[in-house]
């Protein structure tokens, strides 16, 4: 009798791994939608991670790529849009008069000529702060940003002159007076916008209102992780469903149907998935991901201008 049982078990077991697979790789439903290329920090220099590591600087561990612009300013961001990105990852701060401002430190004192928490001063403090003065190279033996007119910009301008394009805003701040005034922004705004917050911010913009996109460092560990568990099954965990996934490309071997398999179930649950190659070189080989439905976050200009002429090729 226990043998019988044991023998039934198995069997379920087996069938239900072979449909589960198959599910996850011969049936592959059409997708919603190809994969987009997102600016990383509106774009800007290559970072070297490893010193990175290091000195807690990214403006002081930058990799020589001839790029010439600084992250989060509207410099970097005309450039990845005239090189034709759709969407603009930026980091974004409040003042102390509740005005939302585009830069990535919590301090300036490592990237610019300025010191102190960017939360303590107002807008017109900021504006002629040089937002490129300690940005190197080679260790400080030059700056080649200090004095080139970057600057500390509203989140305004940036809607204002790029209506059109997908935001994603990087919260750097961690209270509800921010998650506020994020809000209040973006519900005004007409462009499609990401929230990318913390898990207290997770909570409150779902209370707040559930339409609004969102995802976090937990959220998208949440996901991988749940997926890696039963995705072999054909399954989509709630912690991945009506979120975004930002995958490192060299874990994309673990995740159960990628590419194309992997995006269009997900897409069907309101999700994107995006490989997450931030301020680093990014393989001209991810390019075909988006044709898979999947879309990468980069910063590399050489590899969305790529993007760009191969666009432009088929369309001829």
């Amino acid at each position: 009798m226990f043998k019988n049982i044991l023998k039934t078990s198995l069997f379920i077991v087996a069938c239900l791994a072979v449909w589960g697979v198959a599910n996850s790789y011969l049936f592959v439903p059409d997708l919603l939608r190809n994969g987009q290329v997102v600016a990383y920090r509106g774009g800007g220099s290559e970072v070297n991670y490893r010193e990175l590591e290091k000195t807690g600087c990214a403006a002081i561990s930058l990799s020589a790529s001839g790029i010439n612009t600084v992250e989060n300013t509207l410099e970097a961001t005309a450039a990845s849009v005239a090189s034709g990105v759709e969407a603009i990852h930026l980091n974004v701060h409040q003042t102390n008069e509740n005005k939302l401002i585009v830069f990535h430190d919590w301090n300036l004192d490592c990237a610019t000529n300025a010191s102190g928490p960017v939360s303590k001063l107002s807008v017109s403090d900021l504006d002629n702060i040089d937002a490129g003065y300690g940005y190197t190279f080679d260790g400080g033996n030059t700056f080649p940003f200090r004095g080139k007119g970057f600057r500390i910009s509203q989140l305004k301008k940036f809607y204002k002159k790029y209506p059109k394009h997908e935001f994603w805003l990087n919260l750097k701040s961690d209270n509800e007076r921010s998650f506020e005034a994020l809000y209040d922004y973006i519900s005004g705004a007409t462009s499609r916008t990401v929230v990318i917050t913390s898990s207290k911010g997770m909570d409150w913009f779902r209370n707040k209102d559930s339409s609004v996109m969102l995802t976090s460092v937990s959220s998208v560990k949440d996901c991988g992780f749940d997926y890696l568990l039963v995705g072999w099954a054909g399954l989509v965990p709630e912690s991945c469903k009506n979120t975004i996934l930002l995958i490192p490309p060299k874990m994309t071997k673990y995740f159960w149907g990628y590419p194309k398999r992997l995006a269009s179930k997900f897409q069907r649950h309101g999700t994107d998935i995006y490989l997450w190659t931030k301020h680093e070189p990014t393989n001209p080989v991810y390019a075909e991901t988006l044709a898979s439905g999947v879309g990468v976050v980069t910063s590399d200009i050489n590899f969305i201008r790529t993007i760009q002429d191969s666009k432009a090729v088929n369309q001829d």
